[in-house]
């Protein structure tokens, strides 16, 4: 499917005494071990073949029509739909 994939377990099991170097409680990441992940992710994102941009606009909207839970605007019956509000 040429889906790339990331073997943390591998990499995380490199480090000396990994298990206590890399976790905090035996499942959660400690600082050190975020950093693998961290760098890791980025290692997969600088070889993508695309130049990814996570900046929402620039995300197809999936639900772009309006939502009873949308905010009312100013005059208390229209709603706002966020997806086409420009945040700062």
């Amino acid at each position: 499917m040429n889906v790339t994939t990331i073997d943390l377990w591998s990499v995380i099991q490199k480090k000396d005494n990994w298990r206590d170097v890399c976790f905090n409680d035996g499942i959660h990441l400690s600082t050190e071990g975020s950093k693998i992940v961290t760098k890791e992710i980025l290692k997969v994102l600088k070889e993508a073949e695309w130049k990814p941009n996570l900046y929402w606009r620039s995300m197809p909207s999936d639900f772009g029509e309006d939502s009873p839970y949308d905010p009312v605007g100013p005059d208390g019956k229209t709603t706002i739909n966020l997806s086409n509000f420009a945040f700062p």
